[in-house]
């Protein structure tokens, strides 16, 4: 065998772990500094989802769907329209919450509120992918970015094991977002129909 190709195997055979570290790292550098300029461009998100539940008691998969708006600075709602109605929104300091029955407001300071806001606005923003609330691992495959979040906290870490996205690299649009659970419960959202841009009716998070 060539001598050339002895060494090149020894190399790849050796230093393969620093070669995909150093490659993983520069896309990981790459894509958060992408997702940060394209929100610098963004000022609204309005979007379908579909979002399948799978319990580890349960055989048959929970499905709901709907529509989710997102407005700097931070106005959310999360608007499921079936199988039943029901809305979560987050505007300033306050929560609205109606469980297809009655319209509750509380105060968005709760830990649990707290986290899921930071979460949801950090995941759209790109802050959440070097907090270090979470050891985040970035891919690309194709012309998607594929995101690990693992929860460092350890109350946190106690729910959930890990967290999935998955980005059009592109556009840097959320397509695909899969929370796993530490009990084996498993919740999977995809997002389609997203436009950028388009919301100018603000009582849609204020609904009475």
């Amino acid at each position: 065998m060539n001598k050339h190709l002895i060494s090149a195997f020894l190399i790849m055979a050796l230093f393969p772990p620093l070669i995909f570290e150093s490659k993983a790292q520069d896309f990981k550098d790459e894509f958060i500094a992408r997702m940060k300029s394209s929100n610098d461009q963004i000022n609204s998100i309005a979007s379908d989802f579909v979002q399948e539940r799978s319990l580890s008691i349960m055989e048959d998969v929970l499905v709901s769907s709907g529509e989710f708006f997102y407005k700097k600075p931070g106005l959310m709602k999360w608007d499921q329209q079936q199988p039943s109605k029901y809305y979560f929104i987050l505007n300033g300091d306050k929560v609205i919450r109606f469980d297809g029955k009655k319209r509750k407001v509380v105060p968005a300071n709760s830990p649990q509120v707290a986290h899921f806001k930071e979460f949801i606005i950090g995941a759209v923003s790109g802050s959440i992918f070097d907090n270090k609330l979470y050891n985040t691992e970035i891919n690309k495959v194709g012309n998607r970015a594929m995101v690990v979040l693992i929860p460092q906290q350890k109350a946190m870490s106690k729910r959930i094991k890990k967290i999935h996205l998955e980005f059009d690299y592109e556009k840097m649009i959320l397509l695909n977002l899969i929370l796993f659970e530490t009990d084996g419960d498993k919740t999977a959202i995809r997002f389609t129909n997203q436009k950028i841009n388009t919301i100018t009716d603000l009582t849609i998070f204020n609904q009475e």
